[in-house]
């Protein structure tokens, strides 16, 4: 039988399935495929018989799979049509993951250390493209994440924090540290609000705000360690004063 893959001089990641995990197993391997570059964006895939017969599996483990992948924004089904990978990856597809990374750490050391190189990353970055543009839109955010939080509404006051990291993300420009970051900070929001409880935490939170604009804005590579060491810091030992009440 000849193979749908366009480039036959490589090795398919769609190699059949043994026993197991099916479901599992077919969202590997198509994930895999897609990030090989045998299915590029946009590009419908190979019919459901195909699949089958690449792939050795039944026809409702494979809809089963491709289920999932549609709701975790990897492929769009259309009825009638077939099934295509989606023209953009959702964050979602990045959360299992960050989930269990975040949340299954022994080590809160160890989450400290990941968040503070991801985020010196990102600002170093961000440095190198930021445009005025960029930076009034920062200022602005800020402005309102105060807004939010003097009219009592601590919850949007939080998401909007969340929001202020994922902007400085945005404006690295490479949509693979968007939606990484995009992801992270979405588990990390979960504990924002608690860390903004009172006018003393907010106002802190804002300077940290401050400090990683002023970075950008001077272009100063040298208080970036400064800045987001303090930043994170005060993120983990707020969420765990909190956590101890």
């Amino acid at each position: 039988m000849k193979t749908f893959l366009k480039n036959n001089s490589q090795a398919s990641a769609l190699t059949p399935i043994d026993n197991g995990s099916i479901v599992d197993k077919i969202i590997d391997r198509i994930v895999k495929a897609i990030a090989a570059g045998q299915f590029k964006v946009g590009e419908k895939l190979p019919s459901e018989f195909i699949l089958m017969e690449e792939l050795k599996v039944g026809r409702n483990s494979l809809r089963e799979a491709m289920k999932i992948l549609a709701t975790l924004g990897v492929v769009t089904i259309k009825r009638g049509d077939g099934t295509y990978v989606c023209d953009h990856i959702a964050p979602t597809i990045f959360n299992p993951i960050i989930y269990s990374i975040i949340f299954q750490s022994r080590s809160d050391n160890a989450m400290v250390e990941f968040r503070r190189m991801m985020d010196e990353t990102v600002l170093r970055t961000a440095m190198t493209k930021v445009t005025d543009k960029d930076l009034v839109n920062l200022k602005s955010r800020i402005k309102e994440i105060r807004v939010a939080y003097e009219s009592g509404d601590k919850e949007r006051a939080a998401y909007l924090d969340y929001q202020y990291h994922v902007a400085i993300a945005n404006i690295c420009d490479n949509p693979y540290i968007s939606n990484i970051v995009n992801g992270i900070y979405e588990v990390f929001a979960l504990s924002i609000e608690d860390t903004i409880d009172t006018d003393e935490r907010f106002n802190n939170a804002e300077r940290f705000h401050l400090d990683l604009y002023n970075c950008l804005k001077n272009k100063d590579y040298d208080a970036i360690e400064a800045a987001v060491a303090e930043s994170v810091s005060f993120w983990y030992e707020d969420r765990n004063e909190t956590h101890c009440r």
